[in-house]
């Protein structure tokens, strides 16, 4: 991947001349092939220049800020779950995956197709193999599940036969669970990708984890520049977005405020064309992986308690005061991201790999990939749970998206295979 493609800046999105929050799902969802993937940029003042900026704003007020408040973080609440629901609502995976249907139209109703399956590849947490399936549904297309360990580890033949023929179109969501990086957890996704790219399986999408899609390409060789993605998402798509998710009341204005300046970041409805360097700082962090964005997002929305309530409904906007029609959610200003231990070791750093590579895997399997025994393996993971590196939701360990970020850089660093994105 061409990682050295400039995007469009954030400034040039919001300035056409339709506007770019007529629609908020105009264009948003973008999927093109992953070779055009690009990185969503800084703005003018760089990462590091954002940080100190924040730093000195937590601990002295600018000279020019002084009708802005200066809120302590201390002083602010998170906010229940209920009233993040609303403001930062789950994404509505059906509106991608009604963007996927429509860029494969071509290709699902052309005969016979130069090539017989279509790759659908997304960054952890965009929930690829959710689109995949959804679209599926949109074309009664045969799911095909993933193989079980035991039939990952056997090369049991028997899954193939989960296939319809030819004419029926399938779909398989998660490539990323179809095999082991083991030396019998390789020989079964071997032969399925040898199969499907044949046409043998017939006309198929497959979705896969960015991980999964950069080891596999090591395993098999086959260039496919035509897989697809989801166009990163800046921070001008970013709001965009975050707008279309929320509801506020009819008449209602809700606007975010950087707990440490004062500055308004956005309001929905969107009023301002001009994308704030928060979002676009964010944005750029996130490498444009939209399910990373947002729950930094959620993370980081506080409201002051009802004894301090007075400040924001006083809070200079130009007028005498904060019109009865308007809210403050306060926003904190650092990213709300664990710390790795220092001296990670190497078997800490191996788990996060396999973990990454293998889209999370149970307890039980990793004791399969990992050189340490299964109560070793325990202990670690429950040492990264508890510093919020790891989660497990429904019986798979997974990297937190909090922690993506310093974990990837740390592969990085370390000189372990990652990811394109």
């Amino acid at each position: 991947m061409n990682q050295q493609k400039q995007q469009h800046s954030d400034q040039e999105l919001s300035s056409s001349s339709e506007g770019p929050f007529k629609d908020p799902n105009d264009r948003l969802w973008e999927f093109v092939p992953v070779s055009d993937y690009q990185l969503p940029g800084h703005s003018a003042h760089s990462a590091a220049t954002m940080f100190w900026a924040y730093f000195k704003a937590l601990f002295k007020r600018p000279e020019n800020m002084a009708s802005e408040p200066f809120i302590r973080e201390s002083d602010l609440r998170s906010l229940p779950e209920t009233r993040l629901k609303h403001l930062a609502p789950p994404i509505d995976w059906s509106i991608p995956a009604q963007s996927l249907n429509e860029t494969l139209q071509a290709w699902l109703n052309f005969p016979e197709p130069d090539q017989p399956i279509k790759f659908v590849i997304g960054q952890p947490f965009t929930e690829h193999a959710q689109i995949v399936r959804l679209w599926a549904e949109m074309n009664e297309a045969t799911l095909i599940e993933a193989p079980s360990v035991d039939q990952i580890l056997s090369g049991d033949q028997s899954w193939f036969d989960s296939w319809p023929g030819e004419p029926s179109v399938w779909a398989l969501p998660n490539l990323e669970h179809c095999y082991l990086r083991h030396i019998n957890g390789l020989n079964l996704v071997r032969q399925f990708l040898e199969h499907a790219q044949m046409g043998r399986l017939g006309k198929g999408v497959i979705g896969c984890d960015s991980w999964a899609w950069a080891y596999l390409q090591r395993i098999w060789p086959v260039p496919r520049p035509d897989a697809l993605t989801i166009q990163a998402f800046d921070g001008a798509r970013l709001v965009r977005l975050l707008c279309g998710l929320m509801a506020p009341r009819q008449g209602m204005r809700i606007r975010f405020r950087n707990a440490a300046t004062g500055k308004e970041i956005f309001s929905a409805p969107f009023e301002d064309e001009q994308i704030n360097d928060e979002m676009i700082q964010l944005a750029a962090h996130c490498r444009g992986n939209v399910g990373a964005a947002i729950r930094y997002w959620r993370e980081r929305l506080r409201s002051e308690p009802e004894l301090d309530k007075a400040k924001s409904e006083n809070f200079d906007t130009g007028q005498k005061q904060l019109p009865a029609h308007e809210e403050i959610v306060w926003v904190a200003a650092g990213l709300p991201e664990p710390i790795l231990p220092v001296g990670t070791d190497e078997d800490t750093v191996l788990t996060l790999h396999t973990l990454l590579l293998h889209g999370g895997a149970p307890e039980s399997v990793l004791s399969e990939l990992l050189p340490f025994s299964s109560s070793g393996c325990m202990a670690l993971l429950i040492r990264l749970r508890n510093t919020g590196i790891v989660e497990c939701r429904q019986g798979r360990w997974n990297v937190h998206e909090l922690a993506y970020a310093v974990v990837r850089s740390l592969l990085k660093t370390r000189d372990y295979l990652i990811d394109d994105f």
